[in-house]
Order: C-alpha cells, then sequence, then structure tokens
C-alpha cells in the first residue's frame, strides 16, 4: 500500500518555482552565450582590421622597393616615364606616384609591360562619403601623362584610414624630407634610400591607432635601361 508522501505529486507553488528558477538559470547562460558571441565578434573584428592594415603597409613596402628611375628620359619634356614623386597632404594622406619593376601581366593580347607606374592616394567613400579610403592604381603599362587618365585598376587598399603620412629619407643630405620629387626642374635626380610609412586607422573604441613601418628602394640611382 503506497504511504501519503510516495503518492503525492507537485504542488502548484513547487511546479512555478521549479520553472522560476530554470528561467533564471536560462537567462544567466543566454547573457553568458551573448557575451562571449559579442566579444568573439569584437575580436575578430580588430584581427580582420589589423590585418587589413599590415596588408596593406606590406604591399606598399614591397612595391616602393622596386621603384625605379631611367637614365633614358626626353629632357624636353616634363611628362616622364619614370618617376618617383611624392606629395604631402597635411593631415590627409600623402600621394605618392612612382614607377616600378614589378607589374604582372593579369590580361591577354593586351599591350602590358614588367613596368608600370602605381600610385597611391586618399579618396572618399563611395558609400560613406564620411569616410576616408586608401586607394591603389596601377596602369598596365609606362606612359608619360597623367596616370589616373592611362588604362589601368584601382581599387580600395585600406578601408576607413585616418591618415597616412609618408617620409623620404635623403642619403646624400642625410635627412628626412616630407616630398620628393624626380620630375621637377629643382627635384631630386635619385631616389631616397628609404621610405617611412606611417598609417594612422580608428580601433574599435574611436581611438587613432598608427602603424609605422619603413621599406629601402633597391636601385637608388638612374639606371640605364629604356623602359618599354
Amino acid at each position: 500500500m503506497a504511504t501519503r508522501a510516495e503518492s503525492a505529486g507537485f504542488t502548484l507553488i513547487e511546479v512555478m518555482v521549479s520553472v522560476g528558477i530554470l528561467a533564471m538559470v536560462s537567462a544567466l547562460l543566454w547573457g553568458s552565450f551573448s557575451q562571449t558571441t559579442k566579444t568573439m565578434r569584437k575580436i575578430e573584428s580588430i584581427q580582420d582590421r589589423t590585418s587589413q592594415v599590415r596588408m596593406a603597409m606590406e604591399r606598399m613596402a614591397h612595391e616602393i622597393a622596386m621603384a625605379y628611375i631611367s637614365d633614358h628620359e626626353d629632357p624636353t619634356t616634363t611628362d616622364k616615364r619614370t618617376l618617383f614623386e611624392g606629395r604631402s597632404r597635411g593631415g590627409g594622406v600623402d600621394e605618392l606616384t612612382f614607377s616600378y619593376l614589378g607589374h604582372q601581366r593579369l590580361y591577354r593580347d593586351v599591350a602590358e609591360s614588367d613596368t608600370a607606374t602605381v600610385m597611391y592616394f586618399g579618396e572618399s567613400d563611395p558609400v560613406d562619403r564620411h569616410k576616408l579610403n586608401l586607394v591603389r592604381r596601377e596602369t598596365r603599362r609606362l606612359q608619360p601623362g597623367d596616370p589616373r587618365r592611362q588604362a589601368g585598376d584601382t581599387y580600395i587598399l585600406c578601408e576607413n584610414v585616418v591618415r597616412m603620412k609618408l617620409q623620404f629619407y635623403d642619403r646624400q643630405k642625410k635627412e628626412w624630407r616630407d616630398e620628393w620629387s624626380t620630375v621637377s626642374a629643382d627635384g631630386q635626380q635619385y631616389l631616397p634610400w628609404r621610405v617611412k610609412i606611417t598609417l594612422t586607422v580608428r580601433d574599435e573604441r574611436g581611438s587613432e591607432v598608427p602603424f609605422v613601418t619603413e621599406t629601402r628602394t633597391m636601385l637608388t640611382e638612374r639606371i640605364g635601361w629604356t623602359p618599354q
């Protein structure tokens, strides 16, 4: 014969207390899971951002190292096919235009060469005009004139930057310069020995974070080679 304790079921109060405890535990577990997910997403966002900046700087450093200028240029014209020109833009993105020996041929039956002109410059984001992007443009071959008007490819190298500062080391005068030009009448007729790149972006808290790297040009003097 079953006793009273064995035959009794759960009362309404006991069920309500159990449901309340279960709801509290579920809420705590969900809050912990939600916070962990947010933290993981933030860490992934930081890693992606840092990776994008480092890849952009590594590419610039690699390409600047392959810059060169030729001794076979028409002295009567200001439009040179080989050049190295860095322009300071104050608190914005400094511009750099140079000829280099690293062009890769991507199109069949197109007049291209192993040499080309590369440009780095700042441009407002096409979607959000308040954002500034670091943009790279490469022509498909060396030609005199404005590289922006020549056939080539343009794409965003790094999104949402604050500024990019370029500095050029003049080994002959043993000083750092904010600008460099091999095409102006009073400019340098050789390349900078080193180039310092300082790229500043905003972190997840909105603070400005600078990334700095340096690269060395391999061919500082003019070479006796006719660009193709």
